[in-house]
């Protein structure tokens, strides 16, 4: 066999979508080197994000086996042949689960009775985050996002009334952190935090847009547009839409119409990104979970004739698309964006 030199093979793997080089860890202690290192694992993310960075789903659906008395989560990826994918499926103690939007590959999941854990589904691994003494407690809600700052993943649990903990990653374990805030940072719509750009974001229940910055660990209060500051704050809800804090408005007396708004967090202002029209259904219970390369088509996922399904609309044409999913018959899931990733989920 030739002798291939390592920058020619780096390249190489480099180029590899990610279910291939799991398989190819094994062939050598050089492949798996490369593989695991984590400069190329951030090269290989951001090469494929930006390289292969249309429209890519994973839907989330979960299954109580109450003789069992286990809860079993499946995981399935959606790309443009618009065919679910079955990629992973992990069977947890029995609760009430909520799932958390992707991050880099890597989805968050936490139960109401106070177990979380992060999973890999491409690379099919899982870390069961450590309990601490007052976990035994309820808490209102959870987040996880990415620290761009600290190359680091966390996890931050939001308690009842004042006192939020955070988890931290480093060398794949998780470190408790305690802090207090004032005014109580109750949930509009009992939702999770929505993160975006090293930031948790979500409307207190002062009806507030309220942010944490996810590596200074500090808080700040958010103006809004001005043109929903008289509006029914629970009909406004937040979303992550291609890594952007989007805003959604939904107040409208017709329900057929939803106003979604962008904040550019760097220049502190609202941007209206566009208004989605259907002639004849309500579209209240819809909710923009993407939006397509060509940033023409946006994804809605709800209840449109009774009936929860996938479908895109175009903002030029103002025409609605359904989205057939072949290999998925549930009308009941979670879905959000998604890219494979190599990232591991301990650190």
């Amino acid at each position: 066999m030739a002798f291939i030199p390592s920058p020619i093979i780096y390249n190489i793997l480099s180029k590899l979508p990610v279910k291939s080089l799991a398989r190819f860890k094994s062939l050598n202690k050089l492949y798996c080197s490369f593989i695991n290192d984590p400069h190329f694992i951030n090269a290989h993310f951001k090469n494929h994000t930006v390289v292969h960075g249309d429209l890519c789903l994973i839907l989330s659906c979960i299954e109580h086996q109450n003789l069992k008395n286990t809860t079993k989560i499946h995981f399935f990826t959606i790309k443009d042949n618009e065919h679910a994918m079955i990629e992973y499926s992990i069977t947890v103690s029995f609760d009430t689960y909520h799932i958390l939007p992707s991050c880099n590959g890597l989805i968050c999941f936490y139960g109401l009775h106070g177990s979380v854990h992060v999973c890999n589904p491409t690379t099919k691994t899982i870390v069961n985050l450590p309990n601490i003494d007052d976990d035994l407690q309820s808490f209102q809600s959870c987040g996880f996002g990415f620290d761009g700052i600290n190359g680091t993943y966390k996890v931050i649990k939001f308690f009842d009334p004042h006192k939020i903990e955070i988890f931290t990653t480093v060398n794949g374990s998780w470190n408790k952190i305690r802090y207090t805030y004032s005014p109580c940072f109750g949930f509009q719509h009992h939702q999770p935090p929505v993160f975006a750009n090293g930031f948790f974001y979500w409307f207190s229940i002062s009806s507030s847009l309220v942010s944490f910055d996810i590596g200074k660990e500090t808080f700040e209060t958010i103006s809004l547009p001005q043109s929903v500051l008289n509006k029914d704050k629970f009909k406004l809800y937040l979303v992550e839409l291609k890594g952007e804090l989007c805003m959604v408005d939904k107040d409208f007396e017709d329900k057929k119409r939803v106003d979604i708004w962008m904040f550019k967090g760097n220049e502190e202002h609202w941007v209206k990104l566009g208004t989605i029209v259907h002639r004849s259904e309500p579209i209240d219970t819809t909710r923009p979970v993407g939006i397509k390369a060509n940033k023409k088509e946006i994804l809605l996922h709800g209840f449109i004739k009774g009936l929860g399904h996938l479908s895109c609309y175009n903002m030029e044409t103002g025409g609605f698309r359904p989205i057939n999913i072949e290999g998925f018959t549930s009308h009941y899931f979670h879905v959000s964006q998604h890219v494979e990733t190599l990232f591991h989920v301990g650190h």
